[in-house]
């Protein structure tokens, strides 16, 4: 073997070893999601592990996030029929199945099945018909995925398959919301559009904020 080439295999296996220890060294309590058993840590999970933040500074939600959530959840409760539904607010534990762990940010279910045997202090494993999500804050372990693809495609499809009727997800940064049902063309819609959430309950974005005195940056910003 050539110097070159034993050199070249030593760096690919530090390499490999030291590709390892960083990922044994993320701890689990920074994992957010767990999707087909890939992890998607909590959005500046880096800055915990190079302790320039602590993890309560980077689990929360920010402050318009939580707006859109509260709004949206309280056109829920205001126009819902809660003699047939259940709507849930915060991330909502769904596990879907032994490799699939999810928070949701807003939630409805069908009382028909989310049964109250199936309310325990354990997350709810069973479909909810319509998820609201406002925007991302996982990352993945390798700097270079496209979280788009790799973390919202793959969470819409598969809540999809495990029964989700209906999930719309609200992108405060490119101000634009996806309605994603089954079977159906996905809708890619300005948030200044018109968007049914369930039985003709519509909210708009844009009008909401606005009309709350709430700005948010310039879209290319």
């Amino acid at each position: 073997m050539s110097t070159a080439t034993a050199a070249a295999t030593v760096l690919e296996k530090a390499t490999a070893k030291g590709e390892e220890v960083e990922k044994k060294a993320i701890p689990a309590y920074l994992i957010k999601e767990t999707i087909d058993g890939i992890p998607f840590y909590y959005k500046g999970f880096r800055s915990v592990l190079n302790k320039t933040k602590k993890p309560a500074d980077i689990m929360a939600d920010s402050g318009l996030q939580s707006d859109i959530k509260a709004f949206i959840y309280a056109l829920l409760i205001r126009h819902l029929d809660l003699k047939k539904y259940k709507a849930y607010v915060g991330e909502v534990g769904s596990h879907l199945d032994h490799r699939s762990n999810m928070g949701l940010d807003v939630v409805v279910f069908d009382k028909k099945t989310l049964t109250p045997d199936k309310i325990t202090s354990k997350y709810i494993d069973v479909a909810p018909k319509l998820v609201v999500e406002i925007d991302v804050n996982v990352e993945l372990q390798d700097p270079g995925s496209n979280v788009f693809e790799e973390f919202v495609l793959r969470k819409v499809r598969k809540l999809h398959a495990f029964g989700c009727e209906k999930i719309i997800w609200i992108f405060s940064r490119s101000k634009t919301v996806i309605v994603a049902v089954p079977g159906t063309t996905w809708q890619v819609l300005d948030w200044d559009a018109d968007v049914e959430l369930l039985e003709g309950i519509e909210f708009n974005i844009a009008a909401y904020l606005e009309s709350e005195g709430i700005e948010t940056p310039d879209r290319d910003a």
